[in-house]
C-alpha cells in the first residue's frame, strides 16, 4: 500500500531498512539525557573516589586536637584521683554521703572546667575549625550544668538519677562522643554516668 501526501501529491520517502524516523528534537532528548547521566556517573566517582572525606564534627586543625588531647590526658589523671570508687554505687546512700558523693563530683567538675578552659585558651587556626569547635564546648557546658544541677538535688537530699539535656533525642553526651571520637580527642570525651562509679 503506497501513502500519499494529499497536499502535495508525492509519496514521502521511507526510512532506509524500514527504521522510523527521528526528528531533531528526538535526537536532541537523547543527547541530553546522554549527557545528564554521564554529568550524574561523574559526580558520583568524584564523590566516592576523590572528594575529600570529612565529617560534620572534623576538624582541619589536626594541631589543634593533638594539644587538645594531651591537656584532657592530664585532667583525666588528676580526675581519676579524686576518690576510690571501689565501694561502689550506693543504692540508699545517708544524707551525709549524698553531700559528700556532692563535694566529690562538684570537685570533679570543677577540674572540667580547667581543662575546657585551657583547651579553648588557643582556638584552632581556621573559621570554620573555630565554629564547630566552639559548639562543642556549648554543648560541653551544657553537660557540666546538667552536673551542677545534679549536685544540688543531691545537697537537697533528693535522691534520683542524674540527667542529661536532651540534643536532637539523644543525651549531650552523644554529640560530644561523636566530636572527640571523630577527632581523635577520646580523653576529652566526657566521664561516665554520675549514678554509677564514673565521675
Amino acid at each position: 500500500m503506497t501513502i500519499t501526501d494529499t497536499t502535495t501529491g508525492t509519496t514521502p520517502p521511507l526510512p532506509p531498512s524500514g527504521e522510523p524516523r527521528r526528528t531533531k528534537g528526538a535526537v536532541a532528548a537523547r543527547v541530553g539525557l546522554t549527557l545528564v547521566v554521564l554529568a550524574l556517573l561523574a559526580m558520583w566517582v568524584y564523590a566516592f573516589g576523590f572528594a575529600k572525606k570529612q565529617g560534620v564534627y572534623v576538624l582541619d586543625d589536626e594541631a589543634w586536637t593533638e594539644r587538645a588531647q594531651e591537656i584532657c590526658e592530664t585532667y583525666e589523671a588528676k580526675r581519676l584521683d579524686l576518690v576510690d570508687m571501689d565501694a561502689g554505687y550506693i543504692e540508699n546512700p545517708t544524707e551525709a554521703q549524698m553531700i559528700e558523693r556532692a563535694d566529690v563530683v562538684d570537685r570533679a567538675t570543677d577540674i572540667l572546667e580547667a581543662e575546657l578552659a585551657e583547651v579553648f585558651a588557643v582556638l584552632p587556626e581556621s573559621e570554620r575549625d573555630q565554629k564547630i569547635a566552639l559548639e562543642y564546648r556549648g554543648f560541653f557546658n551544657t553537660l557540666l550544668a546538667d552536673r551542677r544541677a545534679y549536685t544540688e538535688r543531691l545537697r537537697n537530699f533528693e535522691l534520683g538519677p542524674y540527667l542529661e539535656t536532651k540534643i536532637d533525642g539523644g543525651p549531650v553526651t552523644n554529640i560530644l562522643l561523636d566530636f572527640t571520637t571523630a577527632n581523635r580527642m577520646k580523653r576529652c570525651a566526657p566521664p561516665g554516668e554520675l549514678g554509677g562509679d564514673s565521675l
